[in-house]
């Protein structure tokens, strides 16, 4: 997987601090909010106002809020998470008496009859209760199991510090800062490797080697000097060997990287425009992913003979294949075909045994890895808006599929909802929704979700939250607009770059088709997160009136400032999805979307947005610029309303994620409910 892929729910830019003077006078009343350096006192001042303000109109959905957490901090009963097999290990993040920690015991064999107990890797509560903001990125326990390494971020701006833990003595060691989250060990214990970050823009772009005992500088293996791309690195099936990569946004390019000694290798092939490939290593055996000769297949080369590539497997006409995983026992592939995923299993000679849907229609399923090359374990997580999820174990010789565990919600019968998907306009934009049969009136409101970048799709996950929507007789919508993946390449590029108008149109599209929703006249609420804020603001600006209500999560709400800057390493890479100002075409069609400076007299809905103050992917003022302007702008009395938090970056500390997604959906209940 690309990196901006891995990274493509927000945008990793700061925007710039002046504007073209065309601009100016619509943004500077509230400019000043990015002057950090100079105002930094007058602008915490204002957000903290703002909070105040906003906390004091929440007083009105209180109590629904509280009615909301208290039904999902219910404990279901969790249906058992399959163990992590490694290199003779087993381990599994879980909690022991409400706490979170890292498990780890002895691999068995099915013939052995007794196993070892588990013991406590890491306790995860105790670091993050040090910290108001913590997030575990990665770790990777050394192979004799003398060191645990973790990747870890302390401040919620996704600059990862590496930790190394003498499981003996119990002494830690900071050995790195600004880094990413991967971390992977050398067979011999004696290496290992992290990505370091540029301090300024937090592009990933170097990678290290650190030797266990030593206290100097970690060698510099390899520096991506090309500001447009960005490096990774990830362990393959063979444990002598991990691979780097770096990418653009259509492209990649790999290296093999000898972990006993750091030697790297050329490219596999060189860059080139719109080719993408993606490679693992067996013992003897190199294979890859690739589009070099058109559509994705799967191709393999003797290690030897690197430039010979042979084709595996080929996917039908009309499919696209995603990735795969090799095994000792074969290979699993993922295709998507007319918005449906499936997976084809082969065998380890590459001959095809079974080809199935991985998820049936309405459900998400995705694939798991139980383990290393030698595990041959596969899971499969699946689930739907009104099915609680659910593992099965992938038997890599037949393709069967058993159940291995099942989440149980006491007071959930999946028998009073109904899920569906609908397709809207003569683009057929799919939207899938649910909602409770008992409660579905002609007037129940909808909330409506929209996600429409970088290719990705917007999943119909099972949650406790939209279950409480239905349960007072909200209809639970997301929108698949052009510009995700949700019928592949095809339909993200209908989407971005001069084509991103599209998705915001038929967001617009979907938002109207539900209000008529089985001949009802309802009310609908939006909800849109990082890149899906750009899809909801810029509805909004055009057709504020198809909508009660909207909730905002860092919104990136600056588009055509955050892309004028050149000097912005990760600008050049996303011109294809958002556009290249300094061209007068793509410039032109930037200006009709971007939702700051699109903002007009007009009666905009009440509207809720969340900011963080240590966001490094889509800077608090972005959204606290453009809910203040369009509070001044509108014309209805709103509530428009702007929560910072001072102790978070783009993503929200899981321990208080609850909480705030809670006062979401009460006030956009207690807004639709004024609207009814």
């Amino acid at each position: 997987m690309k990196l901006l892929n891995a990274l493509l729910v927000g945008l990793l830019f700061v925007s710039p601090l002046s504007h073209s003077d065309d601009e100016t006078d619509t943004l500077s009343s509230f400019s000043w909010l990015q002057d950090v350096t100079q105002q930094q006192d007058k602008i915490r001042a204002y957000l903290e106002r703002q909070n105040q303000h906003a906390q004091q109109s929440l007083m009105a959905s209180q109590s629904l809020r509280d009615e909301l957490l208290n039904e999902w901090q219910r404990t279901p009963q969790t249906g058992s998470k399959p163990w992590l097999a490694r290199d003779g290990r087993e381990f599994l993040q879980t909690r022991v008496n409400g706490e979170r920690v890292l498990r780890m015991r002895k691999a068995v064999s099915e013939q052995e009859a007794v196993r070892e107990k588990a013991s406590t890797l890491l306790n995860i509560e105790a670091r993050a209760a040090e910290h108001a903001y913590y997030h575990l990125g990665s770790w990777s326990l050394s192979p004799n199991g003398q060191w645990l390494a973790i990747a870890e971020d302390i401040h919620g701006e996704e600059d990862y510090r590496i930790v190394l833990i003498n499981r003996q003595s119990g002494q830690t060691d900071i050995i790195a800062t600004e880094a990413d989250a991967s971390v992977i060990w050398s067979p011999d214990n004696q290496q290992l490797y992290y990505v370091g970050k540029e301090a300024k823009t937090a592009r990933p772009y170097q990678l290290f080697r650190h030797e266990i005992g030593t206290t100097g500088g970690d060698s510099l293996v390899y520096e991506e000097v090309d500001p447009a791309w960005l490096l990774s690195v990830y362990r393959a099936s063979h444990t002598d060997t991990a691979i780097v990569q770096v990418n653009n946004e259509s492209s990649t390019e790999q290296r093999l990287l000898r972990l006993n000694n750091g030697s790297l290798s050329a490219p596999l092939k060189a860059r080139q425009p719109d080719v993408e490939y993606y490679l693992d290593k067996t013992d003897d055996t190199l294979w890859m992913l690739s589009n070099h000769q058109g559509a994705k297949q799967l191709y393999r080369a003797a290690v030897g003979t690197p430039n010979d590539w042979h084709v595996v497997y080929a996917a039908e006409s009309g499919a696209e294949l995603n990735t795969f995983y090799l095994f000792e026992d074969g290979i699993v592939l993922t295709q998507q075909h007319e918005g449906e995923q499936w997976f084809v299993l082969l065998n380890a000679d590459g001959e095809r045994v079974v080809k199935q849907l991985l998820a049936a229609q309405g459900q998400v399923a995705w694939f798991a890895r139980g383990g290393d090359y030698a595990s041959n374990q596969l899971f499969i997580r699946s689930m739907s808006l009104v099915q609680p999820p659910r593992w099965e174990a992938l038997d890599l010789k037949s393709g069967t599929r058993r159940e291995v565990s099942a989440d149980y919600y006491p007071d959930f019968d999946a028998s009073r909802y109904h899920s569906e998907r609908l397709y809207v306009g003569p683009h057929r934009i799919p939207v899938t929704l649910a909602y409770r049969k008992d409660a579905l009136t002609p007037s129940s409101p909808v909330v409506l979700y929209g996600y429409g970048a970088y290719g990705f799709t917007m999943k119909p996950y099972f949650m406790s939250q939209t279950v409480s929507l239905m349960d007072r007789g909200v209809i639970y919508a997301i929108a698949h607009v052009r510009g995700g993946g949700y019928y592949g390449a095809t339909w993200h590029q209908a989407g971005s770059g001069m084509n991103k108008k599209h998705g915001i149109q038929d967001f617009i599209d979907v938002a109207k088709a539900m209000g008529r929703y089985q001949d009802g006249q309802r009310a609908v609420a939006a909800v849109g997160s990082s890149a899906g804020g750009t899809l909801v603001a810029a509805a909004l600006n055009q057709a504020p009136a198809a909508f009660a209500a909207a909730s905002l999560n860092v919104p990136f709400v600056d588009v055509l400032g955050s892309m004028s800057d050149p000097e912005l390493p990760l600008t050049a890479q996303q011109y294809q999805e958002w556009g290249n100002p300094a061209k007068s075409d793509q410039r032109e069609v930037m200006q009709g979307y971007d939702p700051l400076r699109n903002i007009q007299p007009k009666p905009y809905p009440p509207m809720l947005v969340r900011v963080g103050w240590d966001d490094q992917r889509v800077p608090f003022w972005e959204g606290a610029q453009y809910l203040s302007h369009l509070a001044e702008t509108s014309t209805r009395s709103g509530p428009y309303l702007l929560l910072t938090d001072f102790s978070r970056g783009h993503q929200a500390d899981a321990r208080h994620g609850l909480t705030q997604q809670a006062t979401d959906y009460a006030f956009l209940l207690h807004q639709l409910k004024r609207v009814n």
